[in-house]
């Protein structure tokens, strides 16, 4: 399904992805992957949240919860929605603009998983961080900010 946005551009993609945060005994931790980027020239890694491709008849949520167990190897619940960003990259072969709509929820840890991971997108790491050293270690500023909404929401659950 292609939605219209201004500017005459298209949402070709969608996708979503977990904001996900662990309660311990000294505060909250949340869960950052460290990946290689897909379409760089130079192999460099980067700290991002777990999101990825709807898969065909999926909803938003259920993508979520399945790109933060296949990405960050956590089973997660969703909290509540937070948001969505859209990206826009240049199709090399296409020669066009594709515009890509990621929506972020804000999940609960709930256990490790042992799920086998099977992407294009090499996942090279993951950690738990304080709200202050993953603020500092993401690597895209649209996080940065979904990571501010989503500390906001937490506190205001409780």
């Amino acid at each position: 399904m292609v939605e219209k946005i201004k500017d005459n551009l298209f949402y070709d993609e969608r996708s979503a992805g977990g904001i996900v945060f662990r309660e311990e005994n000294n505060g909250v931790k949340w869960l950052l992957i460290k990946a290689l980027k897909r379409f760089s020239k130079e192999r460099k890694a980067v700290w991002k949240f777990p999101k990825g491709h709807l898969q065909r008849d999926e909803f938003l949520k259920e993508a979520a919860i399945r790109e933060v167990e296949e990405e960050g190897r956590v089973k997660a619940e969703v909290v509540t929605k937070l948001g969505s960003n859209n990206y826009i990259i240049w199709d090399k072969i296409g020669r066009k603009k594709i515009v890509k709509k990621v929506t972020f929820f804000l999940m609960k840890f709930l256990e490790e998983s042992k799920l086998k991971y099977f992407d294009k997108e090499m996942v090279v790491d993951r950690e738990w961080f304080e709200y202050e050293e993953a603020l500092e270690k993401l690597d895209y500023d649209s996080e940065k900010i979904l990571l501010k909404k989503a500390k906001q929401r937490l506190k205001y659950k409780k």
